[in-house]
């Protein structure tokens, strides 16, 4: 199956899109380098909202602990995630079909 990384991105941005408001940044300015916990987008308990809410709208569990922490911070890391949770997802259930 396809994944589309503009989709997930999307995705990551629309969850975001009332802390950027916040922060007024322009969502369509938003770089996929911006550290969502060094600027302030989110506080511990925001992330785990947004994880929470990345999982149940992407449809794919995030493994959390084996992954480097910087990955989780940014929203090209976040997206990338998402990918890599998809494709390994998809690949099992492929698999066990």
């Amino acid at each position: 199956m396809h994944v589309n990384t503009k989709d997930y991105r999307s995705l990551v941005i629309d969850l975001l899109s009332s802390a950027l408001c916040e922060a007024s940044i322009d969502p369509a300015d938003v770089d996929d380098s911006l550290n969502i916990i060094d600027s302030g987008l989110v506080d511990s308990l925001r992330f785990l909202e947004l994880v929470t809410n990345l999982e149940r709208r992407a449809g794919v569990k995030l493994d959390l602990f084996d992954v480097d922490p910087d990955l989780l911070t940014t929203i090209g890391g976040l997206v990338e995630l998402l990918c890599n949770a998809h494709q390994t997802q998809s690949t099992f259930s492929e698999k066990n079909r």
